[in-house]
């Protein structure tokens, strides 16, 4: 009898664990959609500045060809902001690779909430122990 009340012991801490473990992977997901969305945000919000250089150097550009200073230098200026601009261009490609990523953590995370939700509930709710899980899957 002792080896018995051992396995159904053992069962129910296994199938707690399946629904803890349901429950890690949901937030999880929703963890890593949230994360990649504030890294999006953190791009933007770097590229902003940035953009403010660009409109900066291309300013003085303009004023120092309005006095005349040698044309190299001019160049120069023009092509330190035509730089910030295309690196504003690849920060805004990853910003919305990782805005892209984050919707698909938070769907994924919503389908398998979705799938198996109710299956961790009525595992939860059960009044006996919860068998191994391989038990369920064999059915």
């Amino acid at each position: 009898m002792g080896e018995l009340e051992r396995s159904e012991t053992g069962a129910a801490e296994v199938g707690v664990l399946d629904v803890v473990a349901y429950g890690i992977v949901v937030l999880q997901l929703a963890l890593a959609g949230a994360k990649l969305r504030r890294l999006g945000d953190q791009v933007r919000s770097a590229y902003s500045y940035v953009e403010g250089c660009s409109a900066s150097v291309d300013r003085l550009a303009d004023q120092m060809a309005a006095l005349e200073v040698d044309p190299d230098t001019v160049a120069e200026h023009r092509e330190a902001a035509a730089v910030m601009r295309r690196a504003l261009a690849e920060a805004e490609r990853m910003a919305a690779v990782a805005e892209d990523l984050a919707l698909g953590f938070a769907n994924a995370s919503a389908t398998h909430e979705a799938e198996y939700g109710p299956v961790a509930e009525a595992a939860r709710a059960m009044p006996v122990p919860m068998a191994h899980s391989a038990f369920y899957g064999n059915r």
